[in-house]
């Protein structure tokens, strides 16, 4: 009787212990997983599983074992408490991953484990744990399961050979580590960025930005050719011809000024431009420089791109062979002259005619998008008239660029070079493709003596440019 009763108590004690105890404990987890969600903690994942999973199922075998009453050997009971358990085991596992990986500082051991390894990891020791459950819960021996599953894992791997030989050409790139998640690889004409590597597959960014998902045994074949190693950058030549008529020396400046002006072109290792050889219709040059990997297209193309305005503003003559027949009776010359800048000015009707003796003096400058017409800090041989496009006025202080003025078709910018060779206190940079005539400070002074109207306006945008200027470097002061 006494034995009956105390039974009776301990089954309501019980009761009434997951009655209370289980609701508090699952609010709490609960509010934890809250705190911790608003944290962005990776923990966090595997606590709302234990509240969704684990917490039911140690209540629903404690329920059926000493509520309820049931026996141990009871086919309800044992397969709430395998289940409990595997839920408790991986659960586990998961809260351990996330703590000692998922929130490593970048460079640590921890962040440098292949996600690969983890999860194999993780799987061996959920097997040993759910064996050991096995032995425990259902009191048979392991030997048996290890038999059974010998035969079943035989069976298992001829009809999943594919995924199988992913699995171990996954370790096989584990164990010789021939890229890392973040660095540029080519493999099977794919190039791009590594974002993640699993069991199965690496999920690899392509310059477009789509992600490609290449099979580990697809990886293991194929040549991989890895760009940010030694170094995540990248070196690139570009070879262009002009014609024999262009002295070298002077191309090879050019070209070089024109790397140095490149954004994404790195300066050191030095930059180089040679002379690399004399073809049939030109002089080849080779320019060699250093960029990131991710940005070597962008730059060759902005590089490519400026070539053509930096020939066009230089005067260089980018040859193409053409074989033609041609009889030719007149004296006239085979190409028609392009027009001088004096013609292309007196299009404007605020400017006066360009004498004749001056017209050596003026001369037209075609610049391309993000390309400057002159630095701050340069030596001015002229002034600066816009005929076509838009060029923004800027001024750098402290390493930040400011804004002070946009000349537009019809202005004038560059006016400190109307006294001769004066150092520019600004810079102007191309807004889109722009065609400009440099003039020179003679022929400014008689254009300004022939029109003191226009002699009027240049000063007063003049000074509405210099006010600007001091507002700027007044504000930067104060920062």
């Amino acid at each position: 009787m006494n034995e009956l009763l105390n039974q009776l108590q301990g089954r309501w004690t019980v009761a009434l212990g997951l009655a209370i105890g289980f609701p508090v404990v699952l609010v709490a987890l609960s509010e934890l997983v809250l705190v911790l969600d608003r944290a962005s903690h990776p923990v966090a994942g595997s606590l709302r599983r234990v509240r969704t999973w684990v917490l039911p199922l140690i209540a629903i075998a404690l329920f059926l074992r000493w509520v309820v009453l049931l026996p141990s050997t009871s086919l309800l009971v044992r397969l709430a408490e395998t289940l409990c358990w595997a839920a408790v085991i991986v659960s586990l596992m998961s809260i351990v991953n996330n703590l000692v990986f998922e929130t490593a500082r970048q460079g640590t051991w921890q962040n440098k484990v292949p996600r690969l390894l983890r999860d194999l990891l993780r799987l061996v020791l959920v097997a040993i744990g759910l064996a050991i459950v096995y032995s425990v819960v259902w009191g048979r021996e392991i030997q048996g399961a290890i038999a059974t599953l010998g035969v079943t894992s035989i069976v298992v791997g001829l009809a999943l050979q594919e995924p199988l030989g992913n699995l171990f050409s996954g370790l096989v790139l584990l164990m010789e580590r021939p890229f890392e998640v973040g660095e540029m690889i080519e493999v099977g004409g794919i190039t791009g960025e590594v974002k993640e590597v699993n069991w199965r597959s690496a999920h690899i960014e392509r310059l477009g930005g789509a992600i490609q998902v290449v099979p580990n045994s697809t990886l293991n074949k194929e040549t991989i050719v890895n760009y940010s190693r030694p170094s995540p950058t990248r070196m690139e030549a570009i070879e262009i011809g002009f014609s024999y008529e262009d002295p070298p020396y002077k191309v090879r400046q050019a070209l070089l000024e024109l790397l140095q002006q490149t954004d994404g072109v790195l300066v050191t290792p030095n930059l180089l431009v040679a002379t690399a050889g004399y073809d049939d219709y030109s002089i080849r040059y080779r320019m060699t420089y250093n960029t990131a990997e991710r940005n070597r297209w962008t730059v060759k193309n902005e590089i490519l791109t400026r070539m053509w305005y930096m020939a066009k503003r230089q005067g260089f003559t980018i040859p193409y062979p053409v074989h033609v027949q041609i009889q030719h009776q007149s004296e006239r010359p085979f190409k028609m002259a392009e027009p001088e800048a004096a013609d292309m000015l007196s299009q404007f009707p605020g400017l006066p005619e360009i004498a004749q003796e001056d017209r050596g003096q003026t001369r037209p400058l075609t610049f391309g998008a993000g390309e400057k017409l002159f630095n701050q800090g340069d030596d001015l041989e002229g002034v600066y008239f816009v005929m076509s496009g838009s060029v923004s006025l800027q001024v750098v202080l402290d390493g930040e660029i400011n804004e002070i003025a946009k000349i537009r078709a019809g202005e004038f910018c560059g006016e400190t070079g109307m006294l001769g060779h004066q150092t520019s206190d600004m810079r102007a940079v191309a807004l889109e493709d722009t065609v400009v005539a440099l003039i020179g400070p003679d022929v400014v002074r008689h254009l300004f003596e022939a029109s003191p109207r226009l002699a009027r306006e240049t000063g007063q945008n003049l000074e509405v440019h210099r006010k600007a200027m001091q507002s700027a470097r007044s504000a930067s002061q104060r920062r």
